[in-house]
């Protein structure tokens, strides 16, 4: 079931890519981004986590965390992300738990409508050399193939501020979206 702003985050524990054990609970006093992506090998996954990665700077001189999940098993994921050396937690797995607890979807027809639709993000995830290639990215798929983003922004007290359910798999919460947000008080829901 989507998460709704005003709720409580349900509570995971999990490890990171490097074997550290993140909690939820330790990020209890902080904003926090969880953004869950589909699997490592995910161009125009890989591409927002560029993205994101670029502008974290900003996002931590504004007291905002991110933590980012990958359905993919740990190899794959250390193949295509350490090159991008997230300054955050990644949360890699097929084991679909934390994602089931937060409400994310899986869509056949989504997923290949992003194929038609998004070659000007394919091209710049390439252009960028990050993620895999068209065929990498068919027969190296080791997570849902379907699998939708989300991007679930939580205030202190880990309460839902935002929930951004993806309607393909580039469709992300606009940066735009996420700075107000995080530039604005908290506790308004």
């Amino acid at each position: 079931m989507r998460l709704r702003p005003g709720q409580m985050a349900p509570m995971f524990s999990a490890l990171d890519l490097y074997g550290r054990r993140v909690w939820l609970m330790d990020y209890a006093n902080v904003r926090v981004l969880l953004s869950f992506f589909r699997a490592a090998v995910c161009p125009l996954c890989n591409l927002r986590l560029a993205q994101l990665i670029q502008r974290y700077p900003y996002y931590q001189r504004q007291g905002l965390y991110v933590i980012a999940f990958f359905e993919s098993a740990p190899e794959y994921t250390h193949h295509y992300l350490d090159r991008q050396q997230a300054p955050f937690p990644l949360i890699a797995g097929l084991d679909s738990e934390v994602y089931d607890l937060y409400g994310l979807e899986s869509s056949f027809w989504s997923a290949f409508y992003a194929r038609l639709t998004r070659w000007s993000q394919y091209r710049e995830a390439a252009r960028r050399g990050v993620g895999g290639n068209p065929f990498q990215n068919i027969y190296q798929m080791d997570g849902r193939f379907g699998r939708l983003p989300a991007d679930i922004l939580l205030d202190p007290g880990l309460i839902v501020r935002r929930a951004y359910y993806a309607r393909d798999p580039g469709d992300f919460m606009l940066f735009s979206e996420l700075d107000a947000l995080v530039a604005s008080p908290y506790g308004r829901y």
